[in-house]
């Protein structure tokens, strides 16, 4: 028996929140059904995900169009269509429990939550409408929504009251429910066909009073793979995660009450049935909680669990089946008196969920509208998000997707499914945290803005962020693409061990003023915590370690290193991350989204894109339309064919987006001897100057046309072309999205993990290693460099030649970034091009090493791989320990033994390699290469 089946046994009902066109066309809806599914729920946020991300209504809207619909009318005939469509699929669950089950709700226009007649108008008139005895139309729990719940159920229409956090609520909820039943019995009507559920919000209760203990001293969970109950027992620790369950289970408790005295006993005599509590907002926000935490705390009798689809596949998976509201309530009542007495009013909280609650419902309803409007418009302008010209290609391709569509690949890895790229779960099933992530951070927003406008309150105008690869590329995207919002931090990236990089933060920025962002996911990143130790000494040395501690921020996964550094020295305040994304796909996760925040980025704005844009999470668990697939099987298969140079053209003011999916494609697919070099920051040129190895992918802002020309052109001569079309700066929100699942499905087709990174650490071991003989022996090993002269380069470059397959030239700079090196850099990688046909990329060490890195190893080996070294005209000591003067070490001693062992790391596994030291003059050096090559 299904798990489904088995909690229907026990007298719980599982329902769907979530609906879309092709979800019920193709079957999916049934095949759930089959498993025991007993219901469906939606709301204008599901609706705006399905028909602003997807094609599946594209069709009808034309014909609704030409029909001169408004887009009032046009929004009803498409959500009336698909409530009618799933009632219809439910219609036998319905048959067979005799109407206690098998419905689908839709909810009354949130613009209506505070006018008791509107509701009760347009309640009347969606379920006339909608024709389906199996339907329920939702109505809020507000003080003018209890009237009218009662009267709808008084005429014999099926409710479903929603936005119901306080037990008093519900109280008004059961009541109105127990009145209209008996005013439909007075009036002689039958009380036994009229269904009812009162939808008590869970998840987001916990969000909110977590928040709340954090801000009075709560400490947060170090580890998120436990159980509530493993949690401490004692003091604060022992609330957080469980109010939510406690209020729940208080609610039940008083369910019970109601529905069993001799009022209800009169109604049940005639037939009256339960109006059952419907537990709602049931996945888990915090991703340190078990996935499916609102679902095994709170089975029993007579309720219901409306769950999205991730946490129904998570509960299928791994979920437990018992009867666990049966019990504890004593424990719960402690816990909510224990809230009290810490100061947290529950009142106070669960009233400003309901007033937000609204608000949201209000403000997706209002983005469902614009989103069918822009929707219309695109379709009148034949406007495309992605177009690809794939020639001899499309084929391949669409042979990918066929199989792909056969084997389930988006469903299953929707589902966390590791067979999809490997037998084994190391490093994936503990990988997909990414997927959901979204959705998760849309509740921590407040926790955001509560950093936001404590820092701004104290004065701070510059934030620096400490990282490296995937703790510093988002950030500086949304640096570089938003710029700094009035009154927001300044924001600067250090992701560089050059000392000359490290001392020029130094002095540009004013200690009393700035916050440190130190980022890294492992905790234990040695760029990362050498750059704190430097700037926390720093700004201890200005202001005294009593103040240091609340200039610096954490953002970490649970249990790391950092987390007891942030503790020890008393930082501001820690971010865990959810421990199930590696750092490349982490983008819309606290490591990106706290440095958003703090220079202005309208983080729900990005959030609601990153899900919109590519149908939202699981609105994209079939094939069909699905951007992110065809953009992977594109990659994937047009790699295998020997077109795995990526090359991106971008427009100018997203520019730095091309890093991060750099970092995103050469670590993800570099292994096992296959590879997608992605090739970033290289100018277009003519046809003639790129061998047949080349797929270009155009990132263009609307009215953007900069790259039209020279697109077209390689298009032309043979060239594939894929063009991806931005509406605005916020779409890029949709882009990560978009890229992330593309690059796993680009690792499905190459038959590599693309979660792992096996042949990162030989770097950072060979480096710890020289940094041993340093402070041994006072002296890094000598390295090999060639002399800086045109046979040397010239006699590397012969073995461009060598081997089968079309190599790349990767410039490879351990030296400080500037504009004039990077102008030098661009030159020379230019000439290369244009001379040798190759692919060329550029890196700063050590920042690549945690980017490219992985490729350089792990691909075909058919690179060339240029090292650039100079001398630092100035040095910066590296502390032992923050708050401490002694120091082992300086940051020109580090780059350089990173440069070695990257060097070693190559020549170890077969890599062509050389290195040229540019000694004090830099760009000097490097424009005596290109003049070599004249």
């Amino acid at each position: 028996m299904s798990k489904l089946r088995q909690m229907a046994e026990l007298g719980q009902a599982i329902w769907l929140d979530y609906i879309r066109r092709a979800f019920i066309m193709s079957g999916d809806l049934q095949a759930l059904v089959d498993d025991g599914l007993r219901g469906v729920t939606s709301n204008p946020t599901i609706f705006e995900k399905a028909i602003a991300g997807s094609t599946d209504y594209d069709d009808t809207l034309q014909r609704l169009v030409d029909e001169g619909k408004t887009v009032e009318q046009i929004y009803e005939a498409l959500t009336l269509d698909d409530i009618q469509r799933a009632a219809d699929v439910l219609r036998p669950v319905y048959d067979r429990t005799n109407g206690a089950d098998g419905y689908v709700s839709l909810e009354v226009s949130p613009n209506l939550a505070y006018d008791t007649e509107g509701t009760i108008a347009e309640a009347r008139r969606l379920f006339a409408a909608l024709d389906r005895p199996n339907v329920m139309i939702k109505v809020p729990a507000t003080a003018e929504g209890i009237p009218a719940v009662e009267m709808l159920i008084g005429e014999g229409i099926n409710v479903n009251v929603t936005l119901i956090f306080s037990v008093a609520q519900y109280e008004d909820v059961a009541e109105a429910y127990t009145v209209g039943l008996e005013k439909l019995a007075d009036a002689g009507g039958d009380v036994s066909r009229i269904t009812s559920v009162a939808s008590f919000f869970v998840s987001r209760v916990d969000v909110a009073i977590d928040q709340a203990l954090e801000e009075i001293g709560e400490d947060v969970p170090s580890e998120g793979d436990g159980v509530p109950s493993e949690w401490p027992s004692e003091g604060h620790g022992a609330l957080q995660g469980k109010i939510a369950i406690a209020n729940s289970k208080v609610a039940y408790a008083r369910f019970r009450e109601i529905f069993g005295g001799e009022r209800w006993e009169r109604l049940a005599a005639q037939g009256g049935r339960v109006q059952r509590v419907l537990w709602a907002s049931t996945s888990t926000k915090n991703p340190l909680y078990p996935d499916t935490l609102y679902v095994d705390s709170l089975i029993g009798p007579d309720t219901v669990n409306t769950v999205p689809p991730a946490t129904l596949n998570a509960f299928r998976d791994h979920g437990t089946v018992a009867l666990t509201m049966e019990t504890g309530f004593d424990e719960a009542h402690a816990q909510l008196a224990r809230l009290a007495k810490v100061g947290v009013d529950l009142d106070a909280v669960t009233q400003k969920l309901e007033d937000e609650g609204v608000t949201k419902f209000a403000k997706s309803f209002k983005s469902l509208m614009a989103a069918i409007t822009e929707k219309r418009d695109q379709l009148l302008a034949g406007w495309q998000d992605q177009t690809a010209r794939l020639g001899a290609y499309r084929a391949a391709v669409d042979a990918a997707l066929a199989e792909m569509r056969e084997n389930l690949v988006i469903a299953r890895i929707w589902a966390h499914d590791h067979t999809v790229w490997k037998p084994e779960p190391a490093e994936i099933t503990n990988r997909l945290g990414w997927l959901h992530i979204a959705e998760v951070m849309l509740e921590q927003v407040p926790r955001l803005e509560t950093l936001v406008e404590g820092v701004q309150a104290a004065g701070y105008t510059h934030a620096l962020l400490l990282g490296m690869g995937g703790s510093s590329l988002a950030p500086e995207v949304f640096r570089k693409t938003f710029g700094v919002k009035d009154s927001y931090l300044d924001l600067a990236v250090l992701d560089s061990t050059d000392p000359g990089a490290v001392l020029s933060h130094m002095e540009r920025l004013d200690p009393d003023r700035t916050l440190f962002i130190v980022a890294t996911k492992s905790g234990g990143t040695v760029e990362t915590l050498s750059f704190f130790k430097y700037f926390y000494n720093w700004v201890a040395d200005a202001l005294g370690e009593d103040q240091a501690g609340e200039h610096f921020v954490a953002i970490t996964d649970p249990g790391t290193k950092l987390v007891d550094l942030a503790e020890e020295y008393d930082f501001r305040t820690t971010f865990l991350n959810d421990p199930n994304i590696g750092g490349r796909y982490s983008a819309l996760s606290y490591f990106g989204l706290v440095p958003a925040a703090l220079v202005g980025v309208d983080v729900p704005t990005l959030l609601d894109r990153a899900m919109a844009a590519t149908c939202g999470s699981e609105s994209c668990v079939t094939l069909d339309e699905n951007p992110s697939a065809r953009l992977g099987a594109i990659l994937g298969e047009l790699a295998k064919a020997g077109r795995n140079k990526v090359t991106f053209a971008t427009s100018p003011d997203i520019a730095s987006f091309g890093d991060w999916v750099e970092q995103l494609i050469a670590e993800s697919t570099g292994k096992e001897g296959k590879g997608i070099v992605p090739v970033v920051g290289e100018p277009l040129g003519p046809p003639e100057v790129y061998g047949p190895d080349r797929l270009f992918v155009h990132l263009r802002l609307a009215d953007e046309d900069i790259h039209d020309a020279a697109l077209k052109a390689l298009e032309a001569a043979g060239h594939p072309v894929v063009r991806l079309n931005l509406k605005d700066r916020y779409d890029l929100g949709g882009q990560f999205f978009l890229w992330e699942l593309a690059t796993a499905v680009a690792g499905q087709r190459l038959g590599i993990n693309p979660f792992n990174q096996p042949n990162v650490e030989a770097a950072k071991m060979l480096a710890r290693r020289m940094v041993a003989e340093y402070t041994e022996k006072g002296a890094l090993p000598t390295g090999e460099s060639a002399p800086l002269t045109a046979e040397a380069l010239r006699e590397f470059l012969a073995q461009a030649q060598a081997g089968s397959e079309r190599g790349y030239i990767a410039l490879q700079a351990y030296v400080q970034p500037t504009a004039e090196t990077d102008a030098a850099l661009t030159a020379l990688r230019r000439r290369l091009r244009d001379q040798f046909q190759m692919a060329t990329t550029v890196g700063y060490g050590p920042r690549f090493l945690h980017s490219t890195g992985q490729l350089h190893k792990g691909d075909a080996g058919n690179g060339l791989f240029i090292q650039f070294t100079a001398d630092a005209p100035r040095d910066a000591p590296i502390p032992d320990e923050a708050g401490a003067p002694d120091s082992s070490i300086s940051f020109g001693v580090l780059k350089l033994a990173q440069a070695l062992g990257d060097y070693r790391a190559l020549t170890d596994v077969g890599r062509r390699v050389i290195r040229f030291h540019l000694g004090k003059d830099v760009v000097g050096g490097l424009n005596e290469l290109l003049e070599a090559l004249s």
